[in-house]
């Protein structure tokens, strides 16, 4: 579970630093929108993916 939370991590990032494409004119604005709220979105995602892993192994 943790290791899926790191990779949705990894793909939000990756995601993010796709959208330093816009500068260059290589993408349009609606492309770097979806890019910088999906990548987002993702990486929190992954991250309480991550957090609910680590709590499920605190023993009660």
């Amino acid at each position: 579970m943790t290791k899926f939370g790191w990779f949705l991590t990894l793909i939000g990032f990756l995601a993010i630093l796709g959208s330093v494409l816009y500068p260059l004119d290589l993408i349009s604005k609606q492309t770097l929108l979806i890019l910088l709220f999906g990548g987002a979105g993702t990486m929190f995602i992954g991250s309480m993916i991550r957090n609910l892993s680590l709590l499920k192994k605190i023993p009660k």
